[in-house]
């Protein structure tokens, strides 16, 4: 008769930990999580527990729900786990602020056995027996009282605040509120100093002799008269803005450069800064339903002149179109989407991608992705012949000729023939292993916040693209040979038969052989390209070597193999 397995004891030995902040009304509360992080971490020091953090700490994170906080979401899907000992807060409100939520968590942890420590000084209460569940039962109605009393406060207020024409919640950029609560023209900006930086200040604080100001009322005057001409696009907009050294400040107070949005944002409050804030968010409101004719705009109260606002809201009105619901059209397919790159981004290291645009759905156009990027390029977009056909040009220049293969191979092998003992073997294998580790690492630095997804695609790619590397070096002769000879081909194929092909089997080719063009939008030419890592040592053979050149056949574009 088989034993029953006995199982070992886990010991109860880590509290979960979880900070809240409610809300952030100045920059004194941002000391709050300190303060519960110092009373929690003594409280775990007293019973000799192991912290482990969980905490809604950016921005408004109510306690009646928890929807909005992932971090209490995270710390009960722990609470079943045998080591846990106990959930600690600073006091019973940043837990929740509904009873009944209290409740259920209390039945919660005495079915795991899991306790409930509450931090703050004079908190520090038996929650075990009839008199403890009493008592914070006794708190956390006296919370959720608070809570309901605070909230309708809060409502009364705000609708106060706008019977009497005051902005309530976000206020339009290039505004403050005045100590009487009315909207101010904003004295803060940047200021441009003569080695190029750009630094945040106010106007009458100069930190240079021959810096210029450049405030953030300013560019929204100055984006309201231009929309006003109905001359401009949005984006035209921003890139005027952006070349005259504005710039635009977001919801959190950073400053970064005008886009579309952050001109639709100024547009489509033509009437706050008249003078008539209204409730809700501005770009939320369609044009159709913002007719000027019917607001009434207050002289006393505008920040800027009544016609020009007035004016904006016409031109708003006029672009206006009512979204037509017809047969859908057949999309445009982009064979260079997500590989072309812009090269004046390229020029000072940074990488833009060029989008697939199609204007009025009859003119397919790849066009600058990046709206707040500051590329020094003229023109912002390219036809998607003109763009394509060169490419088709460059795929031209790379074809080979078939009898070539078999002196490419030798070519190659005998490179890398030194390099194949055992030893060599070993060292790739082992690197190969690296990378792979590497890319593991990666994940969890972004699964744990610590990176973000754009880091996380550039780790992944670079150590595929050396993985696919060394298992080239990896390869024997006859592998080789295939490789080279497969290339060949596909080369050839798309070579003579591109301007035949459909677009997918382009984006598919091209996808397959090429990671990367770069492509200059003002003088319609790539300036560089990069090939997937399993072709590319296959073409600089013939770089390398003055014997397998003739198998090139001419090339005629400046392009390098990048």
């Amino acid at each position: 008769m088989s034993r029953k397995k006995s199982t070992v004891p886990v010991s109860r030995t880590v509290a979960l930990c979880y900070i809240r902040l409610s809300l952030t009304r100045d920059e004194s509360d941002l000391d709050s999580p300190e303060r519960q992080r110092a009373n929690i971490l003594a409280a775990c020091q007293k019973h000799g527990w192991t912290p482990e953090w969980y905490e809604d700490t950016d921005g408004h994170r109510s306690g009646t729900n928890e929807k909005n906080r992932p971090g209490w979401l995270a710390l009960k899907a722990r609470l079943g786990d045998p080591d846990v000992a106990a959930v600690v807060a600073n006091d019973l409100a940043r837990l929740h602020r509904k009873g009944w939520r209290v409740g259920s968590l209390l039945d919660y942890l005495d079915e795991h056995r899991v306790g409930l420590v509450l931090a703050a000084p004079g908190r520090d209460f038996d929650f075990t027996g009839a008199q403890g569940r009493m008592m914070i039962m006794l708190i956390a109605m006296m919370d959720e009282w608070y809570a309901m009393d605070t909230s309708q406060r809060q409502k009364d207020s705000v609708r106060y605040r706008r019977s009497r024409g005051i902005a309530v919640g976000r206020i339009p950029f290039g505004t403050i509120r005045g100590k009487s609560g009315y909207l101010e023209p904003s004295p803060d900006g940047v200021w441009l100093l003569p080695d190029g930086s750009v630094v945040e200040g106010h106007r009458d604080e100069r930190p240079a002799e021959d810096a210029v100001f450049r405030g953030y009322f300013e560019a929204a005057e100055r984006i309201m008269r231009l929309f006003a001409e109905n001359r401009y696009g949005r984006r035209k907009i921003a890139v005027k803005l952006n070349d005259e050294g504005y710039w635009f400040r977001d919801v959190k107070g950073k400053p970064r450069s005008f886009d579309d949005e952050g001109v639709r944002a100024v547009t489509a409050n033509w009437h706050t800064y008249g003078g008539v804030p209204l409730p809700g968010k501005a770009t939320g409101r369609s044009a159709k339903t913002m007719r000027p004719e019917n607001i009434a705009l207050n002289p006393d109260r505008a920040l800027m002149d009544i016609e020009l606002c007035y004016r904006v809201g016409q031109v708003r009105l006029e672009r206006y179109r009512e979204k037509q619901h017809t047969a859908p059209i057949h999309s445009y397919v982009y064979p260079l989407v997500g590989m072309v790159y812009c090269a004046h981004c390229a020029a000072i290291g940074q990488q833009t991608r060029l989008q697939g645009y199609e204007a009025y759905r009859a003119l397919p156009r790849y066009r600058h992705g990046d709206r707040r990027q500051r590329c020094a390029a003229q023109n912002r977009s390219v036809k998607a012949d003109i763009l394509e056909g060169e490419f088709a040009r460059l795929v031209q220049a790379l074809v080979v000729k078939p009898e070539v293969a078999a002196q490419m191979t030798a070519v190659f092998t005998q490179a890398h023939q030194p390099q194949n003992s055992e030893q060599r073997r070993t060292e790739i294998t082992a690197e190969i292993h690296v990378c792979k580790q590497r890319m593991k690492n990666a994940e969890v630095l972004f699964l744990k916040a610590r990176i973000d997804q754009s880091e996380l695609d550039r780790h992944l790619e670079e150590n595929e693209n050396e993985i696919a590397r060394l298992q080239v070096e990896l390869s024997e002769s006859s592998q080789i040979q295939e490789m080279i000879s497969l290339s060949i081909t596909m080369l050839s194929e798309m070579g003579s038969k591109w301007n035949e092909a459909s677009q997918e089997d382009k984006q598919a080719f091209a996808q397959s052989l090429f990671s990367e063009v770069v492509f200059d939008l003002d003088t319609h030419r790539i300036t560089s390209f990069t090939l997937k890592p399993w072709v590319e040592p296959f073409l600089q053979v013939h770089v390398s070597s003055q014997s397998c050149l003739e198998g090139f056949r001419p090339i005629r574009i400046p392009c390098r193999a990048a």
